[in-house]
């Protein structure tokens, strides 16, 4: 059991080092549960992660935060943090936080952080469109341990050092009729590069445009294609569905690799709660959660 584990280990280990700065792209249990087709979906709290234009059409100050062991590897953990605030005739802000590491054996075989300020900007409104415009800027800092070392386990390793790098997204929103929105995102448009050298390595860059549809007040479906440098073309849909005003069913899909998402969101007065859950055809199944507060 144990040589079946360092082996997950090293194999998921060699992926997300290869990749430097881990490609993420579920933030937030109400997103996971839509198996992060929502893209163009009007859930402002979280749009300094999912959209930067989206958190234009929030209109309060709110705190959100999460966190998974992702496949259910309490040594993969991933947590997040962010909150939106509004300056009158400026625009919304949003400030972010994100942590992702590896540890086995007492020991942190990499540490990635990343701190992000965003702005929504609402270009245009009326009765029946409207238009945002949203950026976000983040500092990528990669702390990558110690050496194996003689003893194999790293507690006599030599220190791999450290390197930062900074990283800017776009994104669009736009709706009509309050029915129908369009949404867009590009990640890390600037090409940025971590590393020194011959070492330097190009960190993720990826685009995604989605849309969502509410054919009435209870239901919101997506869709949405994510294009990745260097990976395969990703179609994700998704359905939230509110049971009450107080509680929410999301289900949804992703292709290649195929998984299978759902969630469920509760409201106590001014706290949203959320869960969701993500499978995967070879590894074991991700779980989430997260927390909104609001003023």
């Amino acid at each position: 059991m144990r040589f079946l584990r360092l082996c997950l280990v090293s194999f998921l280990f060699s992926i997300l080092t290869g990749q430097v700065a881990t490609e993420h792209l579920y933030y937030g249990a109400p997103s996971l549960g839509l198996a992060g087709s929502d893209v163009a979906i009007p859930k402002q709290s979280w749009s300094v992660f999912v959209n930067p234009a989206g958190s234009a059409y929030q209109k309060s100050p709110v705190f959100i935060a999460g966190s998974e062991s992702l496949f259910g590897q309490d040594y993969l953990s991933h947590s997040f943090a962010g909150a939106n605030f509004q300056l009158s005739g400026i625009g919304s802000f949003g400030i972010t936080l994100e942590n992702f590491s590896v540890n086995y054996g007492g020991n942190t075989l990499s540490n990635e952080t990343a701190i992000g300020f965003h702005q929504g900007i609402l270009l245009r409104s009326d009765r029946n469109s409207t238009i945002a415009f949203g950026y976000g800027v983040r500092n990528y800092s990669v702390d990558y341990g110690k050496s194996a070392g003689v003893s194999g386990d790293g507690s006599d390793g030599i220190n791999l050092g450290s390197h930062n790098s900074l990283g800017v997204d776009v994104g669009v929103m736009a709706s009509l009729a309050k029915r129908i929105r369009f949404g867009a995102r590009a990640f890390n448009i600037n090409s940025p590069s971590i590393g020194e050298a011959n070492s330097s390595v190009r960190l993720p860059q990826r685009v995604q445009v989605g849309i969502a549809f509410s054919p009435y007040d209870l239901v919101w479906t997506t869709a949405a294609i994510t294009r990745s440098v260097g990976h395969a073309t990703n179609f994700h849909a998704g359905m939230s569905y509110a049971i009450s005003d107080n509680f929410f069913l999301r289900s949804g899909i992703q292709t290649d690799p195929n998984r299978f998402a759902t969630g469920f969101g509760v409201i106590i007065k001014k706290i949203h709660i959320d869960y969701g859950l993500l499978t995967h055809p070879v590894l074991p199944v991700t779980h989430q959660v997260s927390i909104e507060v609001n003023r």
